[in-house]
């Protein structure tokens, strides 16, 4: 698998899975019993709207808590873990066997069909899956929450084959754009960068399952 990361080209050895959707907040609040988005504002709550305000440390803590929770019901084997994705991964997945500026082309004005952002949103997030999925099945994946990823942020992409950036910089990465981004923002392979401990209006995540 190769898949262009912003400016360089990127190849994947092996083969992991990508959550469908955004985590929840049913999802996050049943395994970790806090609601972070609670009381925020333009943070609607129910079962299927995305779990915001999440940091990259809290994000992480999920993951790990999931993996633990799976193993112990004999559901996922020693050598698999629910994990952030690697940049790589997460531009891999939106672009969908693409090379275009969305997953859907390069025509910006069809972007309302498949997510939600600054045009379309009300200024809030919505309900998952609600917007047109990739050609992979993937929905939200240029627009709603704003989504961590595993890698520390560096200004050059390193390229190569599995990349992850584990050291070099204090912030994490976020991709995915979001809803109160515009057009330009939520292209597959836009990307920015924030401390690991904020938790600022509209991040989230969607976790993968990789092998160790």
């Amino acid at each position: 698998m190769e898949v262009r990361t912003a400016t360089v080209s990127a190849a994947l050895s092996r083969g992991y899975w990508m959550g469908k959707y955004e985590v929840t907040q049913s999802e996050w609040k049943q395994l970790m019993a806090t609601e972070p988005w609670k009381g925020q504002d333009s943070a609607k709550e129910g079962a299927d709207f995305p779990a915001t305000f999440i940091s990259w440390d809290a994000a992480t803590d999920f993951c790990r808590e999931l993996t633990v929770q799976e193993r112990e019901a004999g559901r996922l084997s020693i050598d698999w873990n629910y994990v952030l994705p690697t940049e790589a991964q997460w531009e891999h997945a939106c672009r969908a066997g693409t090379d275009s500026k969305f997953g859907f082309g390069d025509d910006e004005s069809n972007l309302g069909e498949c997510a939600w952002f600054k045009d379309n949103s009300e200024n809030c997030a919505h309900q998952v899956g609600q917007k047109l999925p990739n050609a992979w099945g993937l929905h939200d994946m240029h627009g709603n929450a704003l989504e961590w990823c595993r890698d520390v942020y560096l200004e050059m992409l390193p390229g190569g084959v599995d990349p992850e950036v584990t050291s070099g910089s204090l912030y994490r990465v976020y991709r995915g754009g979001g809803w109160f981004i515009d057009a330009p923002g939520c292209r597959s392979a836009f990307r920015l960068w924030d401390s690991p401990s904020d938790q600022s209006l509209g991040y989230g995540f969607r976790v993968a399952l990789c092998h160790s």
